[in-house]
C-alpha cells in the first residue's frame, strides 16, 4: 500500500500549500521553483509532474481563491428576498475575505500585484471580474423588472456597485483594524441603493 504522503493528490496539495506560503513571504519573483520544492519536500521532477511552470501554479492558487469567492457569493445572494436585499447581503464577501485571510494578507496582495504585472494572469483574473460584473448587472436588471429599483443602465450601476465593494475590500486588506469593513460595505451599498430604490427612504 502506497504511503499517503506519496499520493499524487497529497503531493499536489503540499506543493500548493508550500507555494502559498512562499509567495506570501518572498513574493512571486523570489519564490523560485527550487525554494517551493524544498519547502514541499519534493523534487523538481515531482513539481513538474503536477505543474508545467511556476506561473501555472500561481494561476491555480488564484483560480482556487476566485472559485471560493464564487461559492460564497452564491450563498450570500440567497440571504435576500428582494434584489436590494440580495445586493446588500453580497457585501458580506468583504467579511468572508478578511476572515479567510487570517494572516494571509501578503498572498492576497501578491495576487493583486503580480496579476497587474503579468498579461496572462491578468487575462485569467479578468474573466471572473467580467463574470461578477455580468452577475451584478443581471441582478440589477431583475430589480428593475420587479420594480424594486428605478430604471437605468444596469451595466453602469453594476460598475458602481463593484467599485464600492472592491474599493472597500482593498482598504480592508490594507487596514483591517481601521473599521468594521463588512458593516461599512453594507452601509455604503445601502446609501447607493437609496438613490436607486423605488421604496421611500426610511
Amino acid at each position: 500500500m502506497a504511503s499517503p504522503h506519496r499520493h499524487p493528490s497529497n503531493t499536489r496539495s503540499r506543493i500548493m500549500a508550500a507555494a502559498q506560503v512562499a509567495f506570501a513571504q518572498r513574493g512571486y519573483d523570489r519564490a523560485s521553483v527550487s525554494f517551493i520544492c524544498r519547502a514541499a519536500g519534493i523534487t523538481k521532477g515531482g513539481f513538474y509532474h503536477h505543474f508545467e511552470s511556476k506561473q501555472a501554479l500561481f494561476r491555480e492558487l488564484l483560480s482556487e481563491w476566485l472559485d471560493g469567492l464564487d461559492r460564497r457569493l452564491d450563498a450570500l445572494e440567497q440571504q435576500g428576498e428582494s434584489v436590494p436585499e440580495q445586493l446588500v447581503a453580497m457585501t458580506g464577501i468583504v467579511g468572508h475575505v478578511l476572515s479567510a485571510a487570517d494572516g494571509q494578507l501578503p498572498i492576497y496582495l501578491e495576487f493583486l500585484t503580480q496579476t497587474l504585472r503579468d498579461p496572462d494572469l491578468l487575462a485569467a483574473a479578468g474573466a471572473p471580474f467580467y463574470r461578477y460584473h455580468q452577475r451584478v448587472a443581471a441582478l440589477v436588471q431583475r430589480g428593475m423588472d420587479e420594480g424594486s429599483l428605478h430604471r437605468g443602465p444596469p451595466e453602469a450601476t453594476a460598475s458602481v456597485v463593484l467599485a464600492l465593494v472592491m474599493g472597500l475590500l482593498v482598504q480592508a486588506l490594507l487596514a483591517p483594524e481601521a473599521a468594521d469593513w463588512e458593516q461599512a460595505a453594507a452601509q455604503g451599498l445601502r446609501i447607493l441603493l437609496r438613490g436607486l430604490s423605488t421604496e421611500p427612504a426610511k
